[in-house]
């Protein structure tokens, strides 16, 4: 009986076979889609196999050499399979260990993001020896050839938009960012008896060395306003020490200038050092520099082009401004008007990552040149351009650049690069033609060289009084918060309305946030697909799901400069007292620039500051 069982034992048996090699061949050649965690279930897998298949042995009381040799080739396809299974997952682990690293190294702490939007940028590369060696072959000189291209004499008149190609630039600055953080270690051990000791020493061995060379090519294609008084710009970054305040004043904005500093001496108590700079002496009148120079202590005003090589930047109106921070003394250097410094400072976003921005108002239907220009330029971003409102094109702006802090030890790549931004023809040809002014270079320069930067997360609101027949709006200068949505500086002097030519001084009494805060913008107006991933992080399955908040930003009244649709907040008694004492000092000012400018000496020392 047992005999005539044979025949289909076999055929169970090889069916059975037939099933473990299928099960086999399919977890082998799956192997290289699945995760080291699929080797256990693969192994628990082959051991129930044998033990059922013992298991038949014994019920069946198998006697047949050729099925025990059946499944000892079970067995050893099984031992085969598996080993081969785990070089694969071996491999496939050290892949995920090697090509599963972050594209950012940088990171900040997650209670930041509650107060600032953060840049979290990506790496730029380090240069090797390998990335050395390819300078000598055929595609590193062709590399090279492309990059330095950019180039223009000072007497050039360039009117073809074609003839600045941003994406050579991007790429061109990304790799000084890379040379720079390997020269400049070489550039620190050289020695250095005498001021200039390092740059010659480093020029000669640009000689022997083909990324010293190629490096300081790119510096002086890029950056040639760097060079009149200097060969390098680490000899500039080696300079900068201290923090202060750097001020722009030319005849037209010098009443400005005056209410600005006293403001910071005698109403915010500041003795940090101050440097005003000015383009030449056409900019700013010589009885006015004095002015500037007498009326304070620890004072600098200096021209501009006696620093850098204004052959080159042919400065003018707003381009000044990133080239003064560039020039001026300080390690960290606070651009223009605004609270105390030592605030600022301390700011957690600017510590974090050594640059501090302001938003712009919300205003317009969302810009329709500069998104496209945005993309088409900078080809790797980091984490903030495409929760902007100017790329999900819900505003035309994004930046106010009234204020900007900068530590340009940390930064000096991203501060170059934004003064690339404003250079003569790249801001004649693109950028100033995209964006309005220099507002939105300082961030889209950090960008194109991928350095952190922050934004306080609030969005331009307005200090000043009420609108006229409505206590729902408040009307006025525009007014910037800090990250704990304090009003801390404001952008737009003292009058009621210079755009209609209201030039009452404001009745200072209360201030309204321009928006921005994080329920509203994580969860309505962030993009599609951010949208979706949210869906897919709270495992919800559609929109209806998730909690919608009802906050919409206030809404401007851009040529009345007032705003409503928040709730209005009165100005405390320490506010309404500086407030007060801005309008004051704006009132000496202008009595200032009346006498300047009818050539009358205006004597500082007449004025009683602390009492204003």
């Amino acid at each position: 009986m047992a005999a005539s069982r044979l025949p289909g034992f076999k055929v169970l048996v090889a069916l059975l076979i037939n099933i473990a090699l299928f099960v086999l061949c399919r977890q082998f050649w799956s192997a290289n889609k699945t995760s080291a965690r699929s080797l256990q279930h693969a192994v628990q897998e082959n051991m129930q196999l044998e033990q059922y298949v013992r298991q038949l042995q014994f019920q069946q009381d198998i006697q047949s050499g050729a099925l025990q040799e059946q499944l000892q080739m079970i067995n050893e396809l099984a031992d085969g399979a598996l080993k081969a299974k785990k070089t694969v997952i071996k491999d496939e682990v050290h892949l995920e260990a090697n090509n599963n690293k972050p594209l950012s190294s940088f990171q900040v702490p997650k209670e930041l993001h509650k107060t600032h939007d953060i840049a979290i940028p990506r790496d730029i590369p380090t240069w090797t020896e390998a990335d050395t060696a390819h300078l000598e072959t055929i595609t590193g000189l062709d590399m090279m050839a492309q990059l330095l291209r950019e180039d223009y004499n000072k007497e050039d008149d360039l009117t073809d938009p074609s003839q600045i190609d941003f994406i050579t630039i991007g790429r061109a600055e990304r790799m000084y960012k890379s040379l720079w953080n390997h020269v400049y270690p070489i550039y620190q051990s050289l020695p250095a008896f005498r001021d200039r000791d390092r740059e010659k020493a480093l020029l000669e061995l640009a000689k022997s060395h083909a990324e010293i060379d190629f490096f300081l090519k790119l510096e002086q294609r890029l950056f040639p306003w760097l060079h009149s008084q200097r060969r390098t710009a680490f000899s500039l970054y080696e300079s900068y020490s201290g923090r202060g305040y750097v001020l722009c004043a030319g005849n037209r904005q010098f009443e400005f200038v005056v209410a600005s500093i006293q403001a910071i001496r005698s109403k915010l108590k500041s003795d940090l050092p101050i440097q005003v700079f000015y383009i030449n002496h056409w900019d700013l009148s010589e009885n006015r520099r004095e002015f500037l120079r007498q009326m304070t202590y620890n004072i600098e005003v200096i021209d501009i082009s006696t620093l850098l090589d204004n052959g080159y930047m042919k400065l003018g109106g707003w381009s000044i401004k990133a080239f003064s921070i560039l020039a001026s003394k300080f390690e960290e250097a606070i651009l223009i008007d605004s609270d105390n410094p030592d605030e600022l400072f301390s700011d957690p976003g600017y510590q974090a990552t050594g640059a501090l921005f302001f938003y712009d108002r919300s205003l317009g239907g969302g810009a329709k040149v500069a998104p496209n220009f945005i993309k088409s330029v900078i080809l790797f971003m980091s984490t903030f351009p495409s929760t902007t409102r100017m790329l999900r094109r819900v505003g035309d702006h994004e930046q106010e650049s009234g204020v900007v802090v900068i530590d340009k030890k940390k930064r000096m790549t991203g501060l170059l690069s934004v003064c690339k931004m404003n250079g003569k023809w790249e801001r004649d040809l693109w950028t100033y033609k995209k964006f309005y002014g220099d507002k939105e270079t300082f961030w889209f320069g950090f960008e194109m060289v991928q350095e952190p930067y922050a934004f306080v997360r609030n969005y331009g609101g307005v200090v000043g009084e009420l609108g006229e027949n409505d206590d729902t709006s408040v009307c006025g200068a525009q007014l910037h918060l800090d990250h704990r949505g304090n009003p801390f500086w404001w952008n737009g002097g003292v009058m009621r309305n210079k755009n209609e030519g209201i030039g009452r001084p404001l009745l200072f009494g209360y201030w309204m946030s321009g928006g921005g805060s994080q329920e509203h913008r994580e969860r309505n107006v962030r993009a599609d697909d951010l949208k979706r991933n949210l869906l897919f992080d709270l495992d919800l399955n559609s929109e209806e799901e998730l909690v919608q908040d009802s906050l919409k930003d206030p809404v401007w009244e851009f040529k009345q400069s007032c705003l409503s649709g928040w709730s209005v907040n009165p100005l405390d008694e320490k506010e309404l007292s500086l407030a007060n004492s801005y309008v004051r000092l704006d009132k000496v000012a202008k009595e200032i620039e009346q006498k300047m400018a009818q050539n009358i000496l205006a004597d500082h020392s007449v004025y009683n500051w602390e009492e204003v």
